[in-house]
């Protein structure tokens, strides 16, 4: 065993080790800018293993009475024939579709891939003879099992986040991030073999992979509190819209993998690149600048002298936390407020939009994942362009702190609301909804300049943990929106005029949650950022 452990040493020291071939190669790369790399990844998968069920929920389940794909698009309907004169190609486009899904339809027919329940079947349980790893047969789940399946990453994901902050602050950032994807992509890669044991298996392990997804982002935001100055903290909080990355690759990648290869290996293919990844993540991420190995002296003081008076380099207890102030501090429970909004925008967007395009719309699923990608790219590159502009304005000074991140809800809430309300009422024009929702998600990317980086005002030292408390509230939403589309859309066959009743919903808690962080809301340093010595260290000082 001393053998074994002496050279398992010495393989980790040639690899991360101070004078390590891998920081030999990367010394010219600011390691700061690393580090922000790889948390733009870690968002950028936990957002993969997010979507998979969303957008796997359509070709896992066969269409029943109230789970029809058709759609308004699909048919002759009034609504149809009334927009027509906005959309001059609509009837040929409808009849290549009918003609792509009349094949399909033959093919699968041909081919023996019947659902695994009758779609007529009054139980839900799946039991199939054997468990197999590929045949691509949908299940026949009524339309709340679908619901309560894409709604049970939430379930996991509020305790997640409050967990994330506690294992920041008792493991750091990367022990916590590192662990928990190795859980996620593990259980997201038996997750066909789990849906053929019974649905109820399949929605225990969603809650599994949320509660361990909902570590990922508390644990970045420690990262950047010790790693970004305040003159690059908006571009480092721009770097966890990676997860919208990660929006724009999943869409497209895991529908054209589930049309073409079968629905499982849209879990398979993205689980095994998530394995690879964790690997890059355990040699190139450090918790701290003065724990990086790799870090050159003149950067490493460069980080420490721009932070000094803010940021402790020693990592807080949770002895040290101050919870109760935090709970009672009203800038807190005000920004707590507008990144519920937030949630509720995004959540509503990514556990619906797909079944909105294919079962309310009736567009196939790779047209519906690429038109649902695309809004996602706006998002990143607006919130790239919010990010530099905030910097720029801290720079500068050109206004408070509180200013900046209350005008910038304007555009993260205000006019995202607005632009939500009008997709529903744009029915089967494609371009003219992905217009719309490319500039609702795309005026969010401010978001990177409200309330994502309002933690790191109200308190460098606490930051990632009371981004887990703030986003504990926030993805609750989550639970709420899928059950919500179900009910509301869902069990009527999910018309177009249902789905403007939860446009308004969703865009009326994004604004109201707006006007209360106008009201209540800070940008300066809250007094309880001061780290309380512990009583074994302050008895140490009086001797």
């Amino acid at each position: 065993m001393d053998y074994i452990r002496e050279h398992a040493t010495a393989v980790s020291e040639y690899f991360t080790g101070q004078d390590s071939v891998v920081w030999r190669l990367l010394r010219w790369i600011p390691m700061r800018l690393i580090i922000a790399v790889m948390m733009f990844t870690a968002c950028w998968t936990n957002y993969m293993c997010r979507l998979q069920m969303p957008i796997l929920a359509v070709p896992m389940i066969k269409a029943t009475s109230g789970n029809a794909t058709g759609g308004a698009c699909a048919t002759d309907s009034r609504l149809r024939r009334a927009i027509s004169f906005l959309d001059p190609g609509a009837e040929l486009e409808d009849y290549i579709l009918s003609e792509r899904l009349r094949a399909y339809e033959e093919a699968e027919l041909l081919a023996g891939r019947f659902p695994r329940q009758t779609a007529d079947a009054e139980d839900d349980d799946i039991r199939p003879s054997k468990i197999v790893l590929v045949d691509g047969r949908p299940f026949g789940w009524k339309p709340e099992v679908r619901g309560q399946l894409i709604a049970a990453y939430s379930y996991g994901n509020v305790p997640g986040n409050f967990l994330g902050g506690l294992m920041a602050v008792r493991w750091g950032p990367k022990q916590a991030i590192l662990w928990t994807s190795l859980v996620a992509a593990l259980v997201s890669l038996f997750s066909p073999i789990f849906a053929q044991m019974h649905w109820v298996v399949l929605l225990l392990t969603r809650v599994v992979i949320g509660l361990a997804g909902g570590v990922t982002f508390p644990a970045c935001h420690s990262l950047v509190a010790q790693w970004s100055p305040p003159d690059e903290k908006s571009r480092f909080v721009w770097s966890l819209l990676g997860g919208t990355f990660g929006t724009i690759l999943t869409y497209p990648m895991v529908a054209v993998i589930a049309e073409q290869l079968n629905w499982e290996n849209g879990w398979y293919i993205p689980s095994l690149l998530m394995l690879v990844w964790i690997l890059f993540w355990v040699v190139l991420t450090y918790d701290s600048p003065a724990e990086h190995p790799g870090i050159t002296d003149e950067e490493k003081q460069y980080i420490l002298q721009a932070q000094a008076g803010t940021v402790r380099a020693k990592k807080p207890t949770l002895q040290q936390t101050p919870i109760k102030a935090i709970l009672t501090s009203v800038p807190f429970l005000s920004l707590v407020c507008c990144h519920f909004g937030n949630m509720f925008l995004l959540f509503f967007y990514q556990n619906s939009m797909m079944l909105y395009l294919t079962k309310a719309l009736g567009f196939q699923l790779t047209k519906g994942g690429a038109a649902a990608s695309i809004p996602w790219a706006g998002r990143l590159l607006f919130g790239f362009f919010f990010s530099w502009a905030g910097d720029v304005i801290k720079r500068r000074q050109l206004t408070s702190i509180s200013v900046l991140r209350k005008g910038a809800t304007v555009f993260s809430h205000l006019l995202p609301g607005i632009f939500l309300i009008l997709v529903g009422y744009v029915g089967c024009r494609l371009v003219l909804a992905n217009v719309f929702l490319v500039l609702a998600l795309g005026f969010n990317g401010a978001a990177a300049i409200s309330n994502l980086s309002n933690n790191q005002d109200l308190s460098p030292n606490f930051a990632g943990f009371i981004y887990g408390l703030m986003n504990t509230v926030g993805c609750a939403s989550g639970m709420i929106i899928s059950p919500l589309v179900e009910e509301i859309a869902g069990k009527y066959g999910n018309p177009i005029e249902k789905w403007q009743i939860l446009f308004w919903i969703g865009a009326a808690v994004c604004i109201v949650c707006m006007v209360i962080f106008i009201i209540g809301g800070s940008g300066s340093i809250q007094s309880w950022n001061e780290i309380r010595e512990d009583d074994d260290t302050e008895r140490g000082r009086r001797n």
